[in-house]
């Protein structure tokens, strides 16, 4: 399944950014998962459980009982916005990362297609210092698009410039208008597990690790994730774009052994 996708939508930046103007300072509440992030990351909601300007948490799908906040009244250009979407909207929100301030990886697993529950993200106000990695790939996501990500993988952003970065996001239930935006599958499960299979080889793995070990560009770049699996499908990519063809289970392997190799030397 494809992990993040640009949907057809391009929004006026101006126009939402004019409705932040309309929160105040003090309606802007701390993220409740603070032990994802360090520096500040708040929020407020537009659409929430019951209705309720103070719940920013987003809720699972089988909690139907959301409804428009009064924020909401104050931002028309919000409403403009999520007029757009021909879908159940479930929770709303402005999520707000200041300059410096970092979210760490982590996964949201409720989300994602196969839970049946989308998260769109509209960049209102960002820079070019802003690095989200999603599934150890950086998405440049730019004021007034609109993108699907799938947040059950492994994720994570930094604010490394001087402004803040403010998305509308925006949760959804998949219905088929949603799912007529984002593109098939390339191949079904099976025809890529064959294929997987077909390019097998330990051999070029210890080869690509060789490449690996003279190149620094590659190492910084095989340490973007902590995610177990965002490292062997990373690992897999990067070696098949340099012409080595070997399988994300050669690399599962290969790691395995070496984690036995490295406890058998601590118990002998």
């Amino acid at each position: 399944m494809i992990s993040s996708f640009k949907l057809p939508f391009k929004f006026d930046p101006e126009a939402l950014r004019s409705d932040l103007d309309q929160i105040a300072a003090d309606e802007w509440i701390t993220h409740f998962n603070q032990n994802y992030f360090e520096g500040a990351w708040t929020g407020v909601a537009l659409r929430a459980k019951d209705g309720n300007a103070r719940q920013l948490s987003s809720h699972t799908i089988a909690e139907l009982s959301f409804a428009d906040t009064p924020l909401l009244e104050r931002c028309p250009n919000v409403r403009e916005t999520l007029s757009t979407f021909q879908c159940t909207l479930q929770s709303v929100r402005f999520l707000k990362l200041a300059p410096g301030s970092q979210i760490r990886e982590h996964r949201d697993y409720d989300l994602g297609f196969e839970g049946g529950q989308l998260r769109l993200h509209i960049p209102v106000v960002t820079n070019p210092d802003v690095q989200f990695f999603l599934d150890a790939h950086r998405v440049d996501l730019r004021p007034g698009e609109c993108w699907y990500l799938d947040l059950s993988l492994p994720h994570w952003v930094e604010n490394r410039g001087n402004t803040d970065r403010i998305h509308l996001v925006i949760d959804c239930e998949l219905n088929e208008w949603l799912r007529g935006l984002l593109p098939p599958d390339i191949a079904s499960e099976s025809e890529a597990n064959q294929s997987d299979k077909n390019s097998s080889s330990p051999e070029e793995l210890q080869r690509f690790r060789q490449t690996v070990l003279k190149d620094l560009n590659l190492q910084r770049r095989l340490r973007e994730t902590d995610d177990r699996e965002s490292f062997i499908r990373l690992l897999v990519g990067l070696g098949r774009q340099l012409g080595y063809r070997f399988s994300a289970a050669d690399a599962d392997n290969a790691m395995r052994a070496e984690q036995q190799a490295w406890i058998e030397r601590w118990i002998d």
